[in-house]
């Protein structure tokens, strides 16, 4: 079992609808493409998770509620981003993994400490062997220990050193709360590993008043 740093994504500043992966912008007319990695991506998607889970709460509570990383979580982010997004601010789409737009959302309900509905709130303890999913071993780790969770999300932005120094010092905490049975060669990416604890400390309660 192992972790590996994120592979570069790319946002489009374009008009085509053509991918799958790609939210549809509101813009209309013709446009050239460009497009960016790296650090600039990132934020652009964290501010759009941001938007998207204080705006348009109920949309974003239908894709954080499927398991994810499932072919329900697949199903609900088509149904949701086929349609015209106003959360994109200036960009006419992203296109990025779709896995990651969830990521995204679940950390933006942390992030703007949207209120916790009962029906996704997470058991205050999940011990290893009760652990069937990341997202379990997340809310394991995130409830075994806050203060490194935190630190993780609120001091350090995706992709960057810090967070991957952060993950590090981490690991072994959060490999404990895995179940001994994960697939042979299972590695998560950081980003993604982030992504889940931040959703896992909404689920707990943990956001700062």
């Amino acid at each position: 079992m192992s972790r590996v740093s994120v592979l570069q994504f790319i946002a489009l500043l374009a008009a085509s609808s053509s991918a799958s992966a790609q939210i549809g912008g509101d813009h209309s007319g013709t446009s050239t493409e460009w497009s960016f990695g790296g650090r600039i991506a990132f934020d652009e998607l964290n501010a759009f998770g941001e938007c998207f889970a204080s705006r348009q709460t109920q949309d974003a509570l239908k894709l954080v509620a499927t398991d994810p990383a499932s072919a329900d979580e697949a199903r609900v982010y088509k149904a949701l981003f086929s349609k015209e997004q106003f959360c994109l601010g200036n960009l006419s789409g992203l296109s990025v993994p779709w896995k990651l737009v969830r990521g995204a959302v679940g950390e933006g309900f942390y992030a703007k400490r949207m209120p916790l509905p009962p029906a996704f709130v997470a058991p205050q303890s999940m011990p290893p062997e009760k652990v069937q999913s990341v997202m379990d071993a997340a809310i394991c780790y995130a409830g075994k220990h806050p203060a490194d969770a935190r630190k993780l999300v609120e001091t350090t932005r995706p992709a960057t050193q810090e967070e991957n120094a952060a993950i590090e010092a981490l690991w072994l905490e959060f490999k404990a709360c895995l179940p001994p049975n994960m697939p042979a060669g299972f590695q998560i990416e950081n980003i993604m590993l982030r992504y889940r604890i931040a959703e896992a400390m909404w689920r707990l309660g943990l956001v700062h008043s």
